[in-house]
């Protein structure tokens, strides 16, 4: 199971020299995944038509009453938005691909990742974004409930969802360790 220690306690193991970074450690199946998953949220996020299913959550409609006026609003703000989430999701799977033991003599831990400052809002918005298709997907209402549609989900169907539930839990998993990690180095 993956690991994140807040880096700002442990110098001895930061190649940067002790800034106030995060050290996430993977095992090599969690690497190759999360590079995957990042891949592949990178490339939804390159489609152009915003009425792609797996985009519905991650580009809501800014007014639902008034159709005219959010055409004009997601015209002026998607194109920034996509860019963003694209960029993160690109600094994820970057982040993984390079990553190293960083001289730490751990075998469980082969892929150590160092988040700088700079680059934390960028796996947070990676995570969020992931977690949101994820969750559209599989089903999750905004309340967190599963929909009707998918409790009554084929078993075929149910067992991919129950595979998406525990990527979801892992990414929020993820997602708060990061946080639990940079608000523990608060004064």
């Amino acid at each position: 199971m993956s690991r994140i220690v807040a880096a700002a306690s442990r110098t001895d193991l930061l190649a940067s020299g002790g800034t106030r970074a995060v050290l996430l450690q993977l095992d090599g199946d969690e690497a190759d995944a999360l590079a995957s998953l990042a891949g592949q949220v990178e490339t939804l996020l390159s489609e152009s038509d915003p009425a792609s299913p797996g985009l519905t959550r991650l580009f809501p409609v800014a007014y639902s009453d008034d159709t005219s006026a959010a055409a004009e609003f997601a015209r002026y703000t998607r194109p920034e938005l996509q860019k963003r989430k694209i960029d993160a999701a690109v600094t994820v799977r970057e982040a993984v691909e390079a990553a190293s033991a960083l001289g730490i003599d751990d075998e469980r831990y082969g892929h150590n990742i160092e988040i700088d400052p700079e680059a934390l809002l960028a796996w947070l918005t990676f995570l969020t974004d992931l977690r949101l298709v994820l969750a559209d997907s599989i089903g999750v209402a905004d309340d967190g409930s599963l929909s009707d549609a998918a409790a009554a989900a084929s078993e075929e169907l149910a067992q991919l969802r129950e595979l998406q539930r525990g990527v979801y839990d892992w990414a929020a998993f993820l997602q708060d360790s990061l946080i639990g990690a940079v608000e523990a180095d608060l004064p």
